[in-house]
Order: C-alpha cells, then structure tokens, then sequence
C-alpha cells in the first residue's frame, strides 16, 4: 500500500473514533456520526483536506429519497389495520407457533430481496412483524434479526437483488442469468445454514412459546381492517411499485423515484395531514445514513480507497487467492463502510485483474464479499440500520450483542461457505 499521509491518518482516525461512539451505545446512533462528521468536517477545513461541498456529494441521495418515500407509505398503510390483518393470517397459518413465524416471514422476505431492493423489502416487513409479535406477546427481536440477515442473503443472489451487484453487472457485462448460476448455490447454502444456526441460537426463545394462541386462532381478521376502502386503494399504488421496481432495469426509473411517487399518492389518497403522515418517518435514521455517508465521503476524498486499491493491484498468486483475499477484505470492509462506495472503489481494480487472469472468480468473490459482509455488524448494510431504527421505534430495540449472536455468527458463516465455493468453482 502507497504511504499514508497526514491528511489518510487523521481522516482515518476521526472516522474510527466516530464508529467507536456509534457502537458504544453512549451516544445516538445519528448524534455519534453527526459528531464525527463535525471533527472531520472541522479538520478538513483546518487543514484543507476537503469541503463540505466535496463530502456532501458522497451522499446517496437516492437510498435518503428512497426511505422518505416508503416511511411515508408505510404509516399511512399501516393507519388502516392492514398489518395487523396480515399479521393475523400468518398467525393462523403457523398455528401461532413462534418458529414457524420466523421462518415464513424471514424466507418470505429472503426471496422478495432477490426481486426487490432489500432496503424496501424491510420496510415493508417489520411494522407488519411487530403487529405480529404484540398479538403474540412474543419478543420480535429473534424474527427482525432472521428477516433482516437473511434479506441480506438473498439480496446477493440476482444482479438486481442489492445496489452493488447492479454496478458489478454493469461493469463487468455479466446478465442476469450470470448472476444466478454463479451466485445461486453459496447463497441458497447460506441461507439453509442460517436457517439451522437461527434455531439453535433462538432455542430458548422458541421453547418459550407464545401465549394469545387460542385467543388468536378465534378472531377474524377483518376486524383489524380500520378502513377498507383506503387499504384496497393503497395496495393498489404498493402493486404498482413492485411492478416498477421489478422492472427498473427495462423502465430506467429509480426506485427512489418509485418509492416518493408512491408516498405522495398515498398522501393523497389519505387526505391526511403532512405532519400526521411525517411522524411514521424515522428521521434520526435519514440524518444517520447522511452523516454515514458523509464520514466515508471523507476517506474516499482523501484517497483511502485509492491507497487499498493500488495495494490490491500490488498482489501477486494465482487467481484463487486473490479472489479469496478480495472476498474477505471487501466484506470486512463493507461491515463498517457502506458497501457502494467499497464497491465502486474495487471495481476498477477487478476489471484489471481480470483481464490478467482471463477469469471472472473476481467479479463474483467481489458481490460475495460485499453482500455477505454487511451482515457482520449492525451497521453493516442499509437494511441492517433501518431494522436496528425500526425496532428501536417500536419499543423493541436490537442490541449491540443480539446482532453478534444472529447477524455476525451468520455473517462470517456465509463468509466461509463463499470461500469454499470459490474454490470448486476457480
């Protein structure tokens, strides 16, 4: 690797402080970044390392327009009894039975992820798991952990399944199909694997059982439903979303752009008022993503990812290897740094590889590590954040030490079976 200078080390020791505070708990997930980003910022100027200007333009305004718009949705449709009537329905036919619910709702959610962005696939799911869990009297936790981590699974599976493997694909010229056959095993591994390890970690929490059962199994869903009229009218806009967002790569609109069309014409159809609507949407996550982001703008301003690029180019071993070493260190990387930027940073890289090895192991080490990796740390993928806000706002807040017994343990599992599988298929 280059050597570092002043401006890498001190932007680089701001931004590990910064994720110190964020996982420490002392702090607010969003005042710990704000703070960070502050120093940073303040050092920046100080030394003239960057602007605000040249930080801020790091930020993905498509992922903050993206979560506006589907917060909005999603109270508005909640506002009718919808996720409770649905909520209802899974009860029944899991006979009120905590690990059925888990599995149904988290391979539900896995196989919507290799369709949909997994960012809009849990924020559809978790306010829909809560009802669930409050007619259970259950801990929701173990579910949201399932939900989320193997959401993350499933997104590396299709080229349109997470954000990264859309730039892969594009870069690298691989279809759809590509995708699939080479991505499809170690991610449906994965997932039987982590379905095995979420039994046996949430033992105890299974054999507890739930105690509305009876009480459950006797009501009719319809009586959940607050306006009918609404909901139907309202399930109709979240139709045609799916439809656009599954058909973004024909119809060239962003799924932001599809997720604040779809607010505001529920907006509309609610007739409610914007402060009453506004209150569903999680502004400290919003303010956290843009502090994120903005802390990573910082070391891609001053070169951090240049230096571990021209580092990685330096490599020399057979393909194998340095897939494996792209595998592991794009993961690691993307449990604490969003994985776009990680991504964006390394493809470049790839594509000279790849052109020395005549192989194409790297651009699929590379969407292995960079999915499979954010399920490492709580903070590790965007979906992983917004379910650690969502509980929280629900009064059921996932800890620091729930995510390294679910999350982490699943995470470098799939991490492992990743590296097998890039051995049979170099």
């Amino acid at each position: 690797m280059e050597k570092t200078d002043a401006a890498q080390i001190v932007t680089l020791a701001i931004f590990i402080i910064s994720y110190i505070l964020i996982f420490s708990g002392k702090l607010e997930r969003a005042t710990a970044a704000l703070l960070g980003l502050f120093i940073m910022l303040s050092f920046g100027y100080a030394f003239g390392f960057f602007t605000f200007e040249e930080i801020i333009q790091h930020v993905d305004w498509e992922v903050i327009i993206l979560l506006f718009g589907m917060m909005t949705y999603v109270g508005l449709l909640a506002k009718t009894g919808f996720f409770k009537y649905v909520g209802l329905k899974v009860i029944k036919l899991a006979k009120g039975k905590p690990w059925r619910v888990l599995i149904y709702l988290s391979i539900i959610t896995t196989f919507v992820s290799m369709a949909i962005d997994n960012v809009t696939t849990i924020l559809l799911v978790i306010p829909f798991t809560i009802e669930l869990a409050e007619m259970l009297e259950i801990n929701p936790v173990p579910i949201i952990l399932g939900e989320t981590v193997l959401s993350n699974i499933g997104g590396v599976g299709t080229m349109i399944g997470d954000p990264p493997n859309i730039m892969i694909g594009l870069a690298s010229n691989h279809s759809f199909n590509d995708f699939i056959m080479n991505l499809y095993i170690p991610v449906l591994v994965s997932l039987l694997l982590s379905i095995i390890l979420l039994r046996i970690v949430n033992k105890n929490w299974i054999d507890k059982g739930s105690k509305n059962i009876a009480k459950m199994m006797k009501k009719n869903p319809e009586e959940y439903i607050i306006n009918k009229n609404k909901m139907r009218y309202l399930l109709y806009v979240l139709a045609f979303m799916i439809i656009f967002f599954i058909t973004e790569s024909y119809t060239g609109i962003s799924p932001s752009s599809i997720a604040l069309a779809g607010g505001t014409i529920a907006l509309l159809i609610s007739i409610e008022d914007p402060k009453e609507a506004f209150k569903s949407v999680e502004w400290s996550s919003l303010v956290f993503f843009i502090a994120l982001f903005s802390l990573v703008g910082g070391l891609y301003e001053v070169g951090i990812f240049t230096s571990f690029a021209h580092w990685l180019l330096s490599l020399s071993g057979s393909v194998l290897v340095v897939g494996l070493i792209i595998l592991w260190i794009s993961g690691i990387l993307s449990s604490f740094v969003d994985n776009i930027p990680v991504t964006a940073a390394l493809i470049p890289v790839i594509a000279i590889l790849t052109n020395e090895y005549h192989s194409g192991l790297l651009w699929w080490a590379l969407a292995m590590g960079v999915g499979m990796g954010g399920n490492l740390t709580p903070i590790g993928s965007s979906a992983g954040v917004i379910s650690l806000s969502l509980s929280k706002a629900y009064g059921h807040g996932i800890s620091n030490k729930d995510w390294l017994r679910s999350g982490t343990l699943m995470g470098f599992v799939s991490m492992i079976i990743c590296s097998i599988f890039l051995f049979i298929i170099q």
